[in-house]
Formats: C-alpha cells, structure tokens, sequence
C-alpha cells in the first residue's frame, strides 16, 4: 500500500522537499508502472514491489539535497530507472539522463518517462563506457556494486567541477579502501560523505561524495 499524499509529504519533507500533489501522483503512477513491468521482467527484488515508493522512491529522493539548482545529473545503471525517475520528477529544474544497458530496462525507461511526461529526462540505452562523455554535474551510482568496478565509466562523464554520488551504506569504508588506487589512477578523491536515515524506514543511507583530487 503506497502512503498517504499528506504523509509521503512529511517524509519528502523530512528529506528537505516539497512535493506537491501533482508530484505525489506521478511518483505513485510509477510505482505502479514498476510493478506491472515488474511481473514481466526484473526491474526490482519481488519482496519489494509493496515498498517502492515508501522505500526506492524515497531512497532516490534523499540525494536531492546533493544535486545543486539546474544541473545535469547522469543516473549510470539506471534500472527501473532509480534514483533518476523519481529525482526528475520533484526537481524539474534538472536535467536527468539516465544510462541503461538491459534492452527491455531501457525500454521501460522510455515508456515511463513517456507515460509521465517526464520531459527532464532522456534514456541512453547504452553501457556507460560506450557513450561519448555527457558532460555532467552530478554522476549518480545507486547500489550498482564495488566503486572501483564502476569508478571509470562514471567519471567519464563528469565535468571537470562535478561530483560523482555513491549509494553505500556505514559499511563503505572497505568498498572506498579497494577503490583507493583506481581514485589515484583517476586523479580523485572522497569529498564528503553524507548519511541520511530514510524516513519511515530503519535504513541509513550513507553517500559517498567524489570530486577531482
């Protein structure tokens, strides 16, 4: 059962965002699309199709407080398209591409972002790394495995300026110790981290911040 609009209200904004009810409807519109695709292929765990928005969505979301005023954001290994979809849909103001491989993922991308009327959004279906660089202010990375796997193809689309964003956990400190000679090698370095406790859950979500050395 998805929360109450007055409700998922104070968990967005507990988050630091407003969301008004026209938000609300189409966050809780691709909840729904996620679970009917999802009975045809793998966008999400099926132990998770009743907590998409209270959890996924809510997850997204508590990176916005990373992703400045009119960036470009980049969502690599997009999915069933989080965090980008529902970060496109409360912050207008940026522009979320969202890199995804899978075919019939990326073809779920297009049909929700068509659906929704998401014009903030684009979808590359391609691998990360074969993509030209986009560019971008902000490299988004949720629970896409090891950072150093995946380290390289994000940073060939940042702006020299820009910050890749890692979904971790408080356990990331041996994920950042593997990845220390690809950060070398890459000429960057931990900016921050930034532990959020997602409302309503008993989840810590922790993000790990990374910029130019």
């Amino acid at each position: 059962m998805d929360p109450s609009f007055d409700r998922y209200q104070q968990t967005c904004r507990q988050l630091g965002l407003e969301v008004t009810c026209e938000q609300y409807g189409r966050l809780v519109r691709y909840a729904a699309l996620v679970r009917e695709w999802n009975r045809k292929i793998n966008l999400v765990s099926r132990k998770d199709t009743e907590r998409i928005l209270g959890y996924h969505v809510t997850d997204s979301l508590a990176v916005q407080s990373l992703v400045p005023a009119g960036a470009r954001v980049c969502d690599v290994g997009s999915g069933a398209g989080l965090p980008g979809i529902p970060l496109a849909i409360v912050r207008p103001d940026a522009t979320v591409l969202l890199i995804e491989s899978i075919k019939k993922r990326s073809q779920f991308l297009r049909h929700a972002t068509a659906e929704l009327e998401i014009a903030n959004a684009e979808v590359f279906a391609a691998r990360a790394e074969s993509l030209p660089p986009l560019e971008c202010d902000v490299i988004l990375s949720r629970l896409t495995g090891a950072m150093e796997d995946v380290l390289a193809d994000c940073a060939r689309h940042r702006r020299p300026s820009g910050v890749m964003v890692f979904y971790k956990n408080r356990e990331s400190e041996r994920d950042l110790k593997r990845a220390a000679r690809s950060l070398t090698k890459l000429r960057l370095k931990t900016a921050r981290l930034h532990d959020v406790e997602l409302p309503g859950t008993e989840i810590t979500r922790r993000f790990v911040v990374i910029g130019s050395a």
